[in-house]
């Protein structure tokens, strides 16, 4: 299975070898070309039970810069490039609104595509100067800013790549659960792929279980007024890990560090995954440094410590960054997805060979990841998106993180994304 961090990366001519990445950094789109007249397509479905919902997709244009889908033509059109910053793309917004319940022929690639959706009002999008490039540099909401516009509004997405190899998907909660998604790929041969997400009402029903969880569970929930906006992921609260969550994965971090000491521990295995088949790398910590052996691409062989590279051990786990941070397509990011993973799952004291953790095991050792858990528990047939490095899947189990795809016939095929009501 192609993962959301891998799929978000791909490259048309790179797509059987890249491996593992670690930001949505996508490859140029294309019109197409096929030898029949198979057009794919996608329908999104309103199950909110509000009529008022909104729902618009972007994604790379060729020669840089986003651009958004026109319903009419099935075409990818360019954002304008403004000559100042936050110029707002209202106005261009209005004829790339995408209509629910009507199937919308695809004419274009659309490469680290996104659909947005809202409730009751239109989320904001603004466009950037992008210098030398062939559309504007585009401002998407943001869920961790308080200032943002779209801060106060029910919105979510889901994500998705289109190009000549084929079409992948998911859902993702990585930055929180907004409204509720589901998808169902079509694909021209083979079976259908249904990925059901969190349930209709899931996004109360998971505010209410970080509630009953304590502590600052419940600070991830939203709420303006006495309406429920969002449910946040820990890592996008302001002052994670000096404000809230203070040191939640300290201790945890210093009985990992211990534990897998050069001086009287034991060595951790890092499988390096379907990429690098065979071949696994062995750690030990020196000092605040976990250094490996093994890595033979030239990518950087140590990582420091959680917390002691200019940030809290709590951001640089929950938000898989920092110290974690992952270096695309090498075996230094493919280290730092299993780290990350298991860091969040809490299974690295519990089983040095990673990640040949079962999905059994997560999150019942040590301070626990309650929305990661929460939303595995929430999400049908337990497959969601909780974290950056959640599509991370145990040696022995199958894919967890919520994704489609579809290789064969890469033009055959139709995509249908449900949103349910939040509550």
């Amino acid at each position: 299975m192609v993962s959301r961090r891998r799929f978000l990366g791909l490259s048309a001519a790179a797509a059987a070898a890249i491996g593992y990445a670690a930001s949505p950094t996508g490859f140029a789109a294309a019109s197409p070309t096929r030898g029949t007249a198979t057009v794919p397509s996608l329908t999104f479905v309103n199950e909110t039970g509000r009529s008022a919902a909104f729902a618009y997709v972007h994604a790379d244009v060729p020669g840089g810069g986003q651009g958004f889908l026109n319903p009419s033509t099935g075409r990818l059109d360019p954002i304008p490039n403004p000559s100042e910053r936050m110029y707002d793309l209202g106005g261009f917004l209005r004829s790339h609104r995408i209509p629910f319940d009507r199937q919308v022929p695809l004419n274009d690639h659309l490469t680290g595509g996104r659909a947005y959706f809202s409730l009751d009002e239109s989320v904001s999008f603004f466009a950037n100067p992008n210098a030398g490039g062939a559309a504007g540099a585009l401002v998407q909401p943001s869920a961790a800013n308080p200032s943002d516009p779209s801060y106060r509004i029910a919105w979510d997405y889901c994500e998705f790549t289109y190009n000549s190899a084929g079409v992948w998907g998911n859902i993702t909660c990585v930055d929180g659960v907004g409204l509720p998604i589901a998808l169902t790929l079509v694909p021209g041969s083979g079976a259908e792929q249904h990925v059901g997400g969190m349930p209709a009402g899931g996004t109360a029903q998971l505010a209410e279980r970080l509630r009953r969880a304590g502590g600052d569970w419940g600070r991830c929930a939203l709420y303006d007024g006495g309406r429920l906006v969002r449910v946040s992921s820990p890592a996008k609260l302001p002052g994670l890990g000096r404000e809230v969550f203070v040191g939640h994965y300290r201790e945890y971090v210093d009985q990992v560090w211990h534990a897998y000491r050069a001086d009287g521990g034991r060595d951790l295995r890092v499988a390096l995954g379907d990429v690098w088949p065979g071949v696994t790398v062995t750690g030990r910590t020196h000092g605040d440094r976990l250094v490996l052996r093994g890595i033979t691409d030239g990518s950087p062989d140590s990582f420091a410590k959680p917390g002691t590279a200019g940030s809290t051990a709590e951001a640089d786990i929950f938000g898989c960054d920092g110290s974690l941070h992952g270096i695309n397509a090498t075996q230094q990011g493919r280290v730092a997805a299993v780290l990350g993973a298991a860091f969040c799952r809490t299974t690295l004291l519990s089983n040095p060979s990673q990640p040949d953790a079962t999905s059994a095991e997560f999150y019942t050792h040590g301070p626990r990841h309650e929305y990661a858990r929460a939303v595995h528990e929430l999400a049908a047939g337990g497959r969601g998106y909780a974290f950056p490095y959640d599509d991370v899947t145990p040696t022995r189990e199958s894919d967890l993180a919520g994704a489609v795809m579809y290789t064969e016939r890469p033009d055959d095929w139709a995509l249908t994304v449900t949103v349910k009501r939040p509550s």
